[in-house]
């Protein structure tokens, strides 16, 4: 009986340094891609490009900042060269005018990497929007009442010819403290938060409500505390832009949850990752 046991046991374990041989055999193909980050906004007067080195699935590549490329921006009629700045490469809008209808071609090459190009056709701005205000309504915490104000978003706008699409979101200033090196330090930032993902057709069937965090009462009084503004968004895209940020807003609601459905990112990016995009941003403080 014992030899059988020893027996057994050295079989398993012969089992087990094969698995390990065989998943440490597996090679799974990697190709190094420029990553592209650039959204065309006619309300800003800076066009920004981001671009860094893809990261394989198993290695040490760490997908840093490419700072030696030639990054190019074209509207058909004149191209312009976009000059590193630290970890981006910039233009102002003077030097590459955004006109509603046109299509922008950019292209970018660096050494040890194929080149890139991507194309984006800058949508006609959409107009009408106004945000209904839906009241207060709170929510009992253990030792506070947390307050917040809802608004509806209502669009009376003209029907485009072509498709349009749209994020609705929030975003607030936040102050966090942490402890470094033995003393707490305060880190403060912005959060972003997409609620919504929605045509143009689908935002006129179905109004979306946002909830703006206001603050919190105590059960004692009704003095406001913790005040907070926020501000209500509307982002609208071009095609490329929409897919590409609904799809990230849905891997970041996964987390870090190993049994979730891995998420696909979208890229029209022709030898390369990442997005060319065009968006509007529209937001409004509150209170």
């Amino acid at each position: 009986m014992k030899i059988l046991v020893a027996v057994l046991l050295f079989l398993s374990l012969i089992g087990c340094l094969a698995c390990e041989q065989e998943v440490d055999s597996v090679l799974i193909p990697y190709e190094r891609k420029l990553v592209l980050e650039c959204y065309l906004n006619p309300n800003d007067q800076v066009i920004q490009v981001t671009l860094r080195s893809n990261q394989p699935m198993l290695g040490t590549d760490s997908g840093a900042f490419i700072r030696n490329a030639v990054v190019q921006l074209s509207n058909g009629q004149r191209t312009v060269t976009l000059p590193p700045r630290s970890d981006v490469y910039r233009i102002t809008t003077r030097q590459m005018p955004l006109v509603a209808g046109a299509t922008y071609t950019l292209t970018a090459s660096a050494p040890d990497f194929p080149r890139l190009e991507a194309s984006c056709t800058l949508p006609a701005a959409a107009n009408g929007f106004s945000w209904r205000d839906e009241g207060l309504s709170y929510i009992q915490r253990p030792l506070s009442v947390t307050v917040y104000r809802s608004y509806t978003l209502l669009w009376n706008g003209a029907v485009a010819v072509e498709p349009q699409y749209f994020a609705i979101g929030r975003q607030w200033a936040f102050s966090d403290s942490t402890a470094v090196s033995g003393r707490d330090t305060v880190i403060n930032g912005l959060e972003t938060r997409w609620d919504y993902f929605k045509t143009g057709e689908e935002l006129r069937l179905n109004s979306p409500t946002v909830r703006a965090y206001l603050g919190r009462v105590s059960s004692r009084d009704s003095v406001l505390r913790s005040p907070r503004s926020t501000d209500l968004l509307i982002l609208q895209c071009d095609r490329n832009a929409y897919e590409f940020l609904k799809a990230s807003a849905l891997q970041l609601q996964n987390g870090n949850n190993p049994f979730a459905e891995p998420t696909l990112i979208p890229s029209s990016v022709k030898n390369g990752l990442g997005v060319f995009g065009a968006i509007y941003l529209r937001r409004r403080t509150i209170p």
